[in-house]
Formats: structure tokens, C-alpha cells, sequence
């Protein structure tokens, strides 16, 4: 299928029976975030599930307008790939600037800090989406996960379309690699706040580490795959965490090449390094929170 014959198509007659249906349903989500007008406002983070959204959107007929937001908690490296990736799908995302709250407000909020982060956020991209009608990339998983951040989105009225068409995250694995959306696979990399554990209020320069490591490490031939987060969990030494179902070689060599190669790539800049493997890599400061 060519991606003008998708553009144009209103059946989906070429896919599956169960992805059409899919579809037909994330089409129909979309029409009521349009109101009629065609054009729908995306929160654009350059993750797989808005890329995901826009992508599909686009190729629905809609014209998508996608805004990215930059900061201190968004990695450079990150804001770049997802202006790249969306260029890729034909579109352009729009940076936009967004002043956070302070970091000792983000640090008293504890676990809502990321309520108070997108509260903000969202609040100002609404203002900037027509008629007020911005969507985000949330979908059916995220309703099931301890997301702060989903209660400042139902609070403000954003549109969710892939949780609206019963979208979950497999769902979108599978449908992003039967269209051919590039990095169908693509894995999550949260805010960089979430490195550091809640009460913590983290400066300019350990933000800017953290983003600049994670993106040296992902681009080494012995780290393809393999899953990690660097974080700060007392808020002033680096740790490592690496994903154990992740690693392929041997373990204690995977860990002693990672922390090799990250001093000599950084040194002081991550002073008392530690890597330590994790039986789940995300949630980490929600686990020892409840212990």
C-alpha cells in the first residue's frame, strides 16, 4: 500500500479484518476531537504513541498540527529526534517553550509532581490548540498505571483518541509495524525528572547529564537493546539500571562495559558511578516508595 493510497482511504480495505476495525474505531475518536473541522491539535512527544496518533491522523485526512514541548526536562537530543521523526511522516513539529513550575515547588509536590508539571504544560497547549480541543498520545494501557500526569488530562478536557478507540499499548506495536511507521518498536523514555526520586530537586546540570548519557549510551553498538535509566536516587550519586530480560550477553560483562565505557566517555561528570540490574526497569521510585 502506498502511503497516498492510505492518505485517501476511508475503509482501510487492504489491512486485516481486526486492524480495520481498529482503525475505523481511532478514525472515529478523531472525528469528535475534530468537531467537524478536519484538523486536530496533537500533543507531540516524539514517543511512539504520538507518533503513532499523528501518523495515522494524517493519513486519515486529517490536517494534524503537532506541538512539541521543550525544556529542561526534555533531553535536546530528544527534542531533535522527534522534529526528525516527524518530518519523516511528512509533518513538522512545532517547539514550544514552557517556563516549569520551580524545581522546590516540583520537589514539595512529591509523588504529583507530574500532576503539577502537566497541569501547566497541558493548560498552555490548550490555549494554543483550536477551539481549545488539544489530544495527547495517551492510550487504553496508561488508564490501568499510576499516571498523575492522566488526572491534570481529564481535569482539562484533553482528548485521548487511542484510549477513546480501546487502543492499548500492543495494539499499537502491532498496527504501527502492519502501516509501516518508522521505529514501530520504539521504546519509551520518560520526562528526566522521572530520574529522580520524589522530594529531590535536581539541578540544571544533572538534568542535562542524564539526557546526554542516555542518548551516548543508546547509540553504542554494545548497548543495542538493552534497556536502562539513568537516575539519582539520593540525589546527588548516578546509578545505571539496566533492564535484566534486556541484557543478551553475559551479565557481569554487559555491566562492567557499560560503567568502563560511561567513565571514559564522562568521567567526573559521574563521579561514584554504580550499575545495578533491575527485574523491572520503570516504576522505580513508585516501588521502594511503597516498601
Amino acid at each position: 500500500m502506498t502511503q497516498e493510497a492510505f492518505r485517501t482511504m476511508t475503509v482501510f480495505e487492504e489491512t486485516p479484518a481486526a486492524a480495520d476495525e481498529d482503525l475505523q474505531r481511532l478514525k472515529s475518536a478523531l472525528e469528535l476531537v475534530g468537531g467537524g473541522t478536519g484538523r486536530v491539535t496533537v500533543a507531540y512527544s516524539g514517543g511512539l504513541d504520538s507518533r503513532f496518533l499523528c501518523f495515522c491522523a494524517s493519513r486519515m485526512g486529517f490536517a494534524v498540527r503537532l506541538l512539541h514541548v521543550a525544556g529542561p526536562h526534555i533531553a535536546r537530543e530528544e527534542t531533535e529526534q522527534a522534529q526528525r521523526l516527524a518530518q519523516a511522516m511528512g509533518l513538522e513539529a512545532e517547539v514550544v517553550h514552557i517556563e516549569l513550575a520551580g524545581a522546590r515547588e516540583l520537589a514539595q509536590a512529591g509523588r504529583e509532581r507530574c500532576y503539577v508539571c502537566k497541569k501547566k504544560i497541558f493548560s498552555q497547549l490548550k490555549e494554543m490548540a483550536e477551539g481549545g480541543r488539544l489530544c495527547d498520545g495517551t492510550n487504553a494501557s496508561d488508564l490501568t498505571a499510576f499516571r498523575p500526569g492522566g488526572r491534570a488530562v481529564a481535569e482539562l478536557g484533553i482528548f485521548s483518541p487511542l484510549a477513546m478507540a480501546g487502543l492499548a499499548k500492543p495494539d499499537i506495536y502491532r498496527l504501527a509495524a502492519l502501516l509501516g511507521l518508522p521505529e514501530p518498536r520504539q521504546a519509551a523514555r520518560p520526562c528526566l525528572l522521572t530520574r529522580f526520586a520524589y522530594g529531590v530537586e535536581p539541578d540544571a546540570a544533572q538534568l542535562e547529564t542524564v539526557g546526554e548519557v542516555e542518548d551516548w549510551l543508546s547509540r553504542q553498538d554494545f548497548a543495542q537493546g538493552l534497556r536502562f535509566r539513568l537516575r539519582y536516587p539520593d540525589g546527588s550519586h548516578p546509578v545505571l539500571h539496566l533492564e535484566g530480560a534486556s541484557i543478551k550477553a553475559e551479565r557481569k560483562t554487559v555491566v562492567q562495559k557499560a560503567k568502563e565505557a560511561l567513565l571514559a566517555r564522562f568521567g567526573d561528570r559521574l563521579k561514584g558511578l554504580k550499575v545495578e540490574v533491575l527485574d523491572v526497569l520503570s516504576g522505580y521510585y513508585d516501588r521502594i516508595k511503597s516498601r
